[in-house]
């Protein structure tokens, strides 16, 4: 680890050959040391090996800017997503619009009811592996999404739904419901029927 102010003063032989031994030593190692370098100049290298990054310094000398990821001096591709391929671990949060281009398909995470998120957002797309259906969560419930006729073949005839009421639900005034039964509810959920609406069950 080396740093190094970059001005060699005037100084005897040794002393000289110390200090730009010291200077090559900076270059040489990208003046990597767990602190920034206390003198900078613009466009400069730094390898913090405090949080083991990779910085560069901006073209005002006034700020380093942030090349790999934390820890990625230790990591392949510097922690950073490769250009095809990249596969991500946790959230990635997109401030924009997400445009998919190609005949490609869009893989959605597969899990049974159990596995649902524990606090789920408005706006989420799931395959739920229990009940074989594609899902979304809206206001408070887990609906199912796709929800059009099925059958043998190419018949479209049947739509089914489930016969247990596991979870809370809450039909506002604006939307009736119809069920084919025998439903059943589960001990301590409710389902409410708001004024104006209606659930019919046959």
């Amino acid at each position: 680890m080396a740093t190094h102010d970059y001005s060699l003063a005037d100084q005897s032989g040794a002393s000289f050959r110390g200090d730009l031994n010291n200077a090559l030593s900076a270059i040489a190692t990208n003046n990597s040391n767990s602190t920034d370098p206390a003198t900078t100049f613009a466009n400069q290298w730094h390898v913090d090996t405090g949080d083991s990054t990779l910085k560069i310094r901006n073209a005002a000398n006034s700020a380093y800017i942030n090349v790999s990821a934390v820890g990625g001096i230790g990591t392949a591709n510097l922690g950073l997503a490769l250009a095809a391929s990249p596969t991500f671990t946790g959230t990635a949060t997109f401030g924009g619009n997400v445009l998919m281009s190609g005949n490609g398909t869009l893989d959605l995470p597969v899990g049974t009811t159990a596995e649902r998120p524990g606090t789920p957002n408005n706006g989420m797309i799931r395959y739920n592996s229990t009940l074989s259906r594609y899902e979304g969560y809206s206001g408070s419930a887990w609906g199912q999404l796709g929800a059009g006729a099925t059958g043998g073949g190419t018949d479209q005839i049947f739509t089914t739904n489930g016969q247990s009421v596991t979870t809370d639900f809450t039909l506002t005034g604006t939307l009736n419901a119809m069920s084919a039964g025998p439903i059943s509810i589960a001990s301590g959920v409710t389902v409410t029927v708001s004024s104006g609406a209606t659930w019919t069950v046959v």
